[in-house]
């Protein structure tokens, strides 16, 4: 196999992994499995829990794959075997607890009840009639007044009312939550430990925080979850630019002692496993994509200056981050042509791909690789697509 064709099956199954990551991480947020579709029926999930025993090779991917059909469902795993402190090493001859899913089947699965009839009100005809109408009319007073027959109203022509068609982000949520960024800020609340004796952290774990002002935070606060990888420097320049920042999760504040100095959290959204000192940062929904801006005669160059996981090649779907922000005129939702300087003079340049960026920083942005025919590689040029 030629190095190029090496390079391809790589991309190809980075690419298919991240396309499956946002679906498993709007499962963990539901806490349930994916519905099935009309035409397939799956298979019911054991009713109770059962025993795997480790063999030599296996991993948590593996024996959730093999056992709960689903690869990402291992954090379900890792939970219900708390004796597993580091989910990356597990020993062959140990005996692991797989959970049932039956009963997040059966509340997926749960019919919603139908909200109660109305009761039928019951009509009484008055058979009797008022004294007035049964007294013999005086003589010399006035006929009595017949009041005029009741007609029917005309029923108002029904209106088709067309449903909106349901627009979509350009984004998905998950994607941009796990994007990361370039920055340059300085960070002191953090994770402090847990209950258990654990050394990784993941979905569902409970832990505790410090905070710099515990009493203005309340029980249901949400903080995203952190880690810097590594300083960033402009690759042509050598100019410091920060640190690339990690995604790593959320967590949500659950429990707060009065005069307590760190507080109780669990963790609601698991992007990658979580330790002790990773830092924390106030949660805020991310503003969604749903239209590419304009460009507005805006001409913008620049370069990748870090790649996510320190990868020397990038294909599709994988994140890139540029040396350019907001104060140089970048918008979420901009597309950016990568290329390359033309071998010779005279000779038109190479465009390896295409990104769109997802988040904005003052003098940084975060872009999500749309398509590539070439590795993209840190250094390589950017331009804003007119």
């Amino acid at each position: 196999m030629t190095k190029r064709s090496h390079t391809l099956v790589i991309t190809f199954v980075i690419a298919t992994a991240i396309v499956l990551f946002p679906s498993t991480a709007r499962l963990q947020e539901q806490g349930g499995t994916a519905a099935s579709t009309p035409t397939e029926t799956p298979a019911s999930a054991p009713q109770e829990n059962s025993i795997y025993i480790i063999t030599q090779g296996d991993t948590l991917w593996d024996i959730s794959n093999s056992a709960l059909k689903d690869p990402f469902l291992w954090p379900l795993i890792w939970k219900e075997n708390p004796f597993i402190t580091n989910p990356d090493l597990i020993y062959p001859g140990d005996r692991l607890t797989i959970p049932s899913l039956a009963p997040i089947e059966r509340a997926m699965q749960a019919p919603v009840e139908a909200a109660p009839a109305p009761e039928a009100r019951e009509e009484k005809a008055d058979a009797t009639a008022t004294p007035e109408a049964a007294a013999p009319a005086k003589t010399g007073s006035k006929p009595p007044t017949v009041a005029a027959p009741v007609q029917e109203e005309t029923p108002e022509k029904r209106k088709l009312i067309l449903e909106r068609e349901t627009v979509h982000p350009l984004i998905d949520k998950y994607t941009m939550l796990s994007a990361g960024y370039v920055s340059t800020d300085q960070w002191g609340e953090s994770i402090t430990g847990t209950l258990e004796p654990k050394a990784m952290f993941g979905f569902d774990d409970i832990v505790f925080i410090k905070v710099s002002d515990p009493e203005n935070v309340k029980v249901g606060d949400k903080y995203l979850v952190f880690a810097p990888v590594k300083k960033v420097k402009h690759p042509q320049t050598r100019k410091k630019l920060g640190r690339l920042i990690k995604i790593l999760g959320i967590l949500q504040v659950i429990e707060k002692a009065p005069g307590a100095a760190h507080l109780t959290a669990r963790i609601s959204l698991s992007f990658d496993s979580m330790a002790k000192g990773n830092l924390l940062a106030p949660y805020q929904e991310p503003m969604l994509i749903y239209a590419v801006p304009n460009n507005d005669g805006r001409n913008i160059n620049g370069r990748i200056i870090e790649v996510m996981d320190s990868r020397s090649i990038n294909g599709n779907f994988d994140m890139l981050y540029l040396d350019k922000g907001s104060s140089d005129g970048v918008k979420p939702g901009d597309r950016f042509t990568v290329f390359l300087d033309p071998l010779k003079k005279g000779f038109p340049r190479k465009i390896i791909g295409e990104a769109m960026v997802v988040l904005v920083k003052d003098t940084t942005a975060t872009a999500l690789v749309k398509s590539s025919t070439d590795p993209i590689t840190k250094g390589d040029k950017v331009e804003l697509v007119k």
